[in-house]
């Protein structure tokens, strides 16, 4: 199998291993919820990006997984606080494929208290790309997390819109550390090149389109 990178990742090529595929690629999207979104910067380029991204995965047969962020027992600070469960802050307001799953975090990590990792494993996921909201909080302890459970990660750059610009900046140059000791960096624009150039793609592609087809005509 030939080696296949995402182009330009910093900083290494990414996946570490080469085996880049596009049904064995997961999307985790974090905190696309009413409160968080509100509060972050940026999010207007962030979501065209962010879907525009989910629907090249889906096309690949990859996954996308939309993790919410709340809690139901801290009490609220101004401007960082977590939506409260029986809020309408609670709920993710971006567009959803039916096939998508939402995975329910007890805190700003999506691992915490939640079944991300286990989910993640069940689908045979290799390589996980990841953005969203609040990024410098939820992104950053999600992929630490994911990454200390042995998972291959990056995060979009582009696809990460954080409450202050310049610590969404110094959470993106952590992760690079230490020869990518966190994970990978890259862009929503390289991914797509990559997605789009994988054979494995517009197969579903096609698969998927022939089966919408034969429904209709049923």
């Amino acid at each position: 199998m030939p080696d296949v990178h995402v182009a330009h990742t910093v900083p290494y090529p990414w996946p570490y291993d080469g085996c880049f595929a596009a049904e064995q690629t997961a999307l985790v999207i974090c905190g696309a919820q009413h409160q968080i979104i509100a509060d972050s910067t940026g999010v207007d380029d962030v979501i065209e990006r962010l879907l525009e991204v989910a629907a090249a995965v889906r096309a690949g047969g990859g996954r996308v997984l939309w993790v919410r962020h709340g809690t139901g027992a801290r009490p609220a600070r101004p401007n960082v606080s977590l939506p409260h469960r029986e809020t309408p802050g609670w709920q993710l307001t971006l567009a959803r494929d039916a096939a998508d799953e939402i995975i329910d975090s007890a805190g700003w990590d999506g691992c915490f208290g939640s079944r991300l990792d286990h989910t993640l494993r069940l689908g045979g996921t290799r390589a996980i790309v990841l953005g969203g909201f609040a990024s410098e909080i939820t992104v950053d302890s999600t992929v630490r997390t994911l990454n200390d459970r042995g998972h291959e990660c990056l995060v979009l750059t582009d696809g990460c819109a954080p409450f202050d610009p310049q610590l969404g900046a110094r959470a993106h140059h952590s992760l690079t550390m230490s020869g990518g000791i966190f994970g990978a960096l890259g862009t929503s624009s390289d991914l797509l090149d990559t997605l789009a150039a994988d054979p494995s793609t517009s197969s579903t592609t096609r698969d998927r389109t022939e089966r919408e087809e034969q429904d209709t005509l049923a």
